[in-house]
Parts: C-alpha cells; structure tokens; sequence
C-alpha cells in the first residue's frame, strides 16, 4: 500500500508538471501567433534554466549523505530489534545513495574545466 502511495504521488507530479509546460507553451504560441515582442525578461521568466553543475554537486551530496544516514539507522534497527523495518530503511537509503552518485556524476560531467597552468 505504501508503495502504491508514493508511486501515485511521483506520477501526480510529473502530470502536473507537465500540465503546467504545457499551458506555458500554448500561452508562448498564442502571443507569437498575436504578433505582440516579447521582451527577454518575459522569455526568461516563461522558459526553464536548467540547473548549474553546483546544483547537482549540491543535490548529490545530499542524496549521499541521507542515504548513508538512512542505511546507517536501517542497520543499527536490524542490530537492535531484528525487525523487517531495519532492512527497508537499508534499501531506502541505497536508492538515495545511487542518486547522490549520480548527481555527483553529473556534476563531475557538466562542470567547466579548468584553465590549464602557464609553463
């Protein structure tokens, strides 16, 4: 039951995202289509930046350290009560420490390089 919750919640939020992206994009084409300028703070505030490489660096060392927290206490709860609640905490906190990783990883791609020393 719990998770069907937590997957009927995810799917809730991208349909609603994506309602959202799409109001966006046919209030763009109405004013295109009208023949009114649009100015670039409008655009700017009408089109979504992707995030900066510090938010992935910011994001992944998050992840990875809830999910270090969560197997942690998922462990010491196996160790003390010999419970299934133990070994869930640990599986919750593997999946958050695979997404700090690969937020790190996409951190690690997309940063700029740095300039090279002058010999």
């Amino acid at each position: 039951m719990i998770s069907f919750c937590i997957t009927a919640g995810v799917f809730a939020g991208f349909y609603w995202n994506a309602k959202a992206r799409e109001s966006q994009q046919e209030t763009l084409r109405q004013v295109i289509a009208s023949g009114q300028k649009l100015d670039e703070t409008t655009l700017k505030l009408m089109v979504k930046t992707p995030n900066s490489p510090e938010m992935d660096l910011r994001g992944g060392l998050i992840s990875l350290m809830m999910g270090l927290g969560f197997c942690t206490a998922g462990g010491i709860s196996k160790l003390n009560f010999d419970s299934g609640f133990g070994s869930f905490m640990i599986m919750i906190g593997v999946v958050l420490a695979f997404t700090g990783i690969g937020q790190l990883l996409s951190w690690r791609l997309r940063r700029p390089a740095l300039p090279s020393e002058p010999q």
